[in-house]
Parts: structure tokens; sequence; C-alpha cells
């Protein structure tokens, strides 16, 4: 019976989430309270009944119980909320305890069917901590909370469970999900791919160039790594492979590419709406701020992929494997109007949600309509496609910010978070530079295992104060944390993105990660590039000037590291050349006009000295 059901109970909910994000940013009427517990409620479904389609009757009913539950104590929230406004986080009786108990067990399990453990693993730590903090001696003690006090914050306040983070959920990242979806499945996904291959197809390396600007480009609605490598790899790694490139090479490319998504205006994933809340900054503005960085991510992956077609002898695509103009033209009219729609209501000044809302409806008149421009009987299909997408994104993105909402509930009831901040700077004796290193380490370390999402929040919520402390523009240090957050998808040992790649390209996932890394070694200097130069984000005094300079400065230490850890220029470089570019691009990035011009006399000579840095012996010189 359930069975027979599942389906359309999930697809109900996917349309519950759907309609409900798309009816906010019009009728924004809804008290934060309610509309926070009826989003992770429509969610509720989606966590816990299509995680284990395949189990037995046993778990099944577990899962309908949990499901169960976890509506009737949002419900409970939704009833009630003006009763729970009042009592202020102070329980009744033993009822609430445990309702507020059990509720918190709900979000730990929900987070866990989403994404890997660790997340609910931490969050538990933190709860414990809460519990038990006061019978820690010194500087990390706290006073004593009992389970009463901590359950009624975290269920029966906004600054719990119903925080600020779940509420960005509801009304920012779910809009921007489904506007993703409709986008991808009403043709803009088919115009991506054309476009890209048009773009990039004939030129050296040519499909791995095509990776490269079909994930920036479709990274720009998904914002997901593991999405992006699905969705574009599906299509770049095989052409890759037909044309001679090795398939642990190839996977790099597409997992590299597919990382950067996630930092491409005009979207770059939901971590980018959580950054404009929490720092109080209109989402234009950051996104204005990432796009010269984001360039120079592609820019850097661009160079490395030419490197190595250069050293490997790689061709591009004939010219009759490309499609033709007037198809792609016409095809890239579905991502062209949603995306023009969307960035001409954030020009006007409308809020993201709201500029979300029209450019999901632009896509509507699109789904009746063929990609060469022909009626289309399947509309109601790909709308339909485009909800069943949308919504277990949206439950899962839901689950995440739940559960990150009790440690920020968690860092501020027990002021553990200014203390962690306080060590941090303590450690790296006020040094900015140990400070960003360690910031780093974290960030990475913390997003082996979790969505990018969660990485960000967890590391920013502890890192970024302290950046902010050591005068570091509030910008600058969430974007450092987001950058870092995104390229543990690429880092060794748990890279998600590069295990996903190469086992859709059938290679080794070592092999994969070192070619990953090879390619984006330089993108891992970025971040500190843009906290010591505020000119790379376009929020420093100076003119187009100092933009300009530091823009080129940046774009030829990009080269110039990629050649020498590539080890390829205008030929195959021996490691006396390696070496010296490496230095090279580190002068480059330091800006002062001595490095710059030593930088500059080690760029050109590194160019011009074919006999002693370069080797002749096997590979012919590319004038």
């Amino acid at each position: 019976m359930l069975a027979a059901i599942l389906p359309t109970i999930l697809f109900l909910s996917s349309l519950g989430l759907a309609l409900f994000a798309l009816l906010l940013p019009v009728y924004a009427f809804v008290p934060n309270l309610i509309e926070r517990a009826l989003h992770f409620g429509m969610a509720i479904p989606l966590i816990f009944l299509a995680s284990r389609k395949a189990a037995g009757p046993a778990v099944r009913w577990l899962d309908i119980g949990l499901t169960g539950l976890g509506l009737f104590l949002c419900g409970y929230i939704i009833v009630n909320f003006q009763a729970v406004l009042d009592q202020y986080g102070v329980v009744t009786g033993p009822a609430q305890t445990l309702m507020g108990l059990l509720m918190v067990l709900i979000v730990l399990e929900a987070a866990r069917r989403m994404i890997r453990p660790i997340l609910p693993t931490i969050t538990l730590l933190f709860l414990l901590y809460a519990l038990y903090g006061h019978l820690i001696p010194g500087y990390f003690g706290h006073v004593k909370y009992d389970l009463a006090q901590i359950v009624g914050m975290l269920y029966l306040t906004t600054g719990g469970i119903w925080g600020q983070l779940t509420g960005i959920s509801a009304n920012i990242i779910a809009i921007f999900v489904f506007m993703g979806a409709f986008v991808g499945e009403t043709g803009g996904g088919t115009g991506f791919r054309l476009l890209s291959i048009r773009a990039a197809g004939r030129l050296r390396g040519g499909p791995a160039k095509v990776a490269t600007v079909a994930s920036a480009m479709f990274g720009t609605i998904s914002g997901s790594a593991s999405a992006n490598v699905v969705t574009t790899g599906a299509f770049t790694i095989p052409m890759m492979k037909k044309l001679g490139f090795r398939p642990a090479f190839a996977a790099a490319v597409e997992a590299v590419a597919s990382t950067g998504g996630q930092i491409m205006p005009p979207i770059m994933g939901a971590g980018a709406f959580i950054m404009a809340e929490l720092i109080q900054t209109p989402y234009l503005k950051i996104a204005v701020a990432a796009f010269i960085p984001s360039l120079l991510y592609y820019f850097t992956c661009w160079v490395g992929i030419h490197f190595f077609a250069m050293r490997d002898g790689l061709r591009g695509l004939d010219a009759d494997e490309l499609p033709p103009w007037r198809d792609t033209m016409r095809a890239s009219a579905f991502f062209v109007v949603p995306f023009g729609v969307l960035l001409a209501f954030l020009v006007l000044a409308y809020t993201p949600q709201y500029a979300a809302f029209w450019a999901t409806l632009s896509t509507i008149p699109l789904a009746f309509l063929s990609t060469d421009f022909r009626f289309d009987g399947s509309s109601l299909q790909k709308v339909t496609r485009a909800v069943r997408e949308g919504g277990p994104q949206v439950a899962m993105i839901a689950s995440i910010c739940a559960c990150a909402q009790i440690i920020i509930a968690i860092l501020s009831h027990t002021g553990l978070g200014v203390k962690i901040s306080s060590t941090i700077i303590e450690l790296s004796g006020g040094s900015l530079f140990l400070t960003l290193v360690l910031t780093m380490v974290t960030c990475i370390i913390l997003g082996m295992e979790v969505p990018t999402t969660a990485a960000y929040i967890m590391a920013v919520i502890v890192a970024a104060p302290a950046l902010i402390q050591l005068g570091v523009h509030p910008l600058a240090a969430h974007l450092f944390v987001f950058y870092f957050a995104i390229l543990s998808a690429i880092t060794p040992p748990v890279c998600g993105a590069v295990y996903i790649a190469a086992g859709m390209a059938g290679a080794d996932w070592m092999e994969t990660a070192r070619y990953s890394l090879r390619l984006s070694y330089a993108a891992f200097l970025l971040p500190f590039v843009f906290v010591y130069d505020y000119s790379m984000l376009l929020i420093v005094e100076g003119g187009p000037l100092v933009i300009a300079a530091a823009i080129v400065r940046t774009t030829l230490a990009m080269v110039t590291l990629s050649a020498g850890f590539i080890g390829q220029l205008r030929g195959p470089l021996t490691w006396v050349g390696r070496l010296l570019l490496i230095a090279v691009g580190i002068l480059w990035i330091v800006p002062h006009w001595a490095w710059d011009l030593l930088a500059g006399i080690g760029t050109l000579f590194v160019f011009l000295d074919r006999r002693r840095l370069y080797r002749t012996d096997s590979f012919t010189l590319t004038p």
C-alpha cells in the first residue's frame, strides 16, 4: 500500500515546498516561527520516506513513525506559535521538555539521513558541552544548564532550531534551488552544453575546456559540486576519453571545474545566501565581489588544461563535431532569459528571492518550447521533473541548516564562540597569516565530510570572528572561509567531487586527485590574495587602475604558478625552470612595485631562456 502511494507523497511534499518557496517572496506575511516550522515540516517526508526505499517492513514503519513524529512536532509550533513566543523558551512542564528533546533528535537524524554523519556528530558533541560544560574547569567552562533549559531554548524560540539559518533556507535558498531546477529542466541544461561545446570545442584540449565552460555555467544554478560533476560530466568525460585524454585527467578536469561552480555568480550556491544574511550585506554586492576571483579560478583551470594539452599533444574537436551556431544560440535563450530576468531585478535593488520568483516564472513559457523553438507537448513533464528534482535538494539544505542552527545557538548561549575565536588568535600569536592558515586547514577538514554549506557554516561561526578581529574586512573573511569550504571537495583524502568523477571515468581516484591538485594548486592561493588585496573584491578605494593592476598581477601569478606546478610553458620545463616559475608566481602575488618588477624580469627570463630552462631533447618549443 505505502509503496504504491509513496511517489505521490514525495511529489506532493516537493510541490508543497516549491509553492511555499515561490509564494513567500510575494506574500511575505507569515510569522518567522510558522514559516520555518512549516518549511522544515514539508521537508520531513522527503528526508525520512525517500532515504531508504528498499528497506524492510520494520525499517519502513520506523521511517513512517519518524515522519509522523516530526510533522506533529512542527505542527505544534505552527498551531501554538503565539503561546510559544510568549514563553520565551521556558518550558511549561515535562511534556514540552520531551517534545523539545524529540525535535532535537529528529533534526540530528534528518541531517544524518541527508548527509554524512559528521555534522550531527559534531552537533551532538556541542549538545553534550551545553549539558556538561559546567564541569569543565577554567576558561572553557560555563554556568550550569539543565535539559529543560537547553531544549526549551532550541525548540521554543527563534534562536534555536527555528533560527536565522532555517529562515534563510525557507526564505531564500529554497526558491533559488527550484529556480535552478526549472532552468535546467526547461532547456537551460541543453543550452549550457551546446554553448560550451561551440565556444571551446575547437581549441587545444577542447573537450577539457568545454568541461570548464559547461561546469562554470551549470554551477551557477546547481550550487553543488557533486551535482555539477554528475550533470556535466555525463557528456564531457566520455568526450575527453574519446579524444585520447587519460581517464584520470578527464575526471580531474571535471572535478575541478565543477567545484568552482559554487563560487560563480550570479547564484554561487546556498552558502552565499547565508553569507549575505550573516554579514548583513546585499547579495548582489557579494556576487559582484566574488566575480573576479571566480573568473580567475576558472582561468587558472583553463590555463592548467592548456599546459597539459600542450604536454600530451591533445587536440580539439573536429569542425563537424561542433553544433551549428544557429542551434546553439536558440538553445542559449533557455538560460539567458531567466538569468537576464534575475539580474535585472537584482540590479533594480529587489530582494534576491523576489528576483528568483520572476526568473522562475520566466521559465514556464519556455517549457512549452523545445530548444529549436517548436511547440513541445511535454511541458507538464518538464515542470514535474523540476519539482521532483528541487524538493530533495531543498530538504537536504533544510536539514543542514536546522542542524547547524543548534550549533550556533549553543555557541551563543554558552559563549563558546567567543572563546574559540580568542583561542585561534592566541595560537597564531596575533599573526594574520597564521590565522588564515589555521582557518584554511579547519575549512578543508570540515568540508571533507559534509557539503559546502555545512562546512562553511561550521567554520565561519568560529573562524570569521577571529579574522575580523585581526582587521580583515567581514566580506573578505567570509569569502575566504567559503572558498576553502568549497575547495575541500577536491582536496584528498576525502574529496567528494574527485570520487564521483573518477567513478564516472573509470579512473583511479588517487591519480585523479593528483591531477586535480596540479590543476588547482594556484587557485588555493586566491583567497589569500584577496584577503591581503581588497581590490580583487572591488571593495577598495583607489579607482579602476588599482583594480586593473591587481587583476593583471594575480593573472600573471596564476599563469606562472600553474606552469611551474605542471612543468610546461612554451615547452617542457626543467626542474630549475619549474622552481623559478613558482618563485616568480609568488612574487607576482605580493602587491609591491619592487617585487612586481623582479617578477616581471623573472617571467621574461623564463619565457626567453630556451637553452637552460626547457627540455628541448624530447619536445619542440611552442612559439
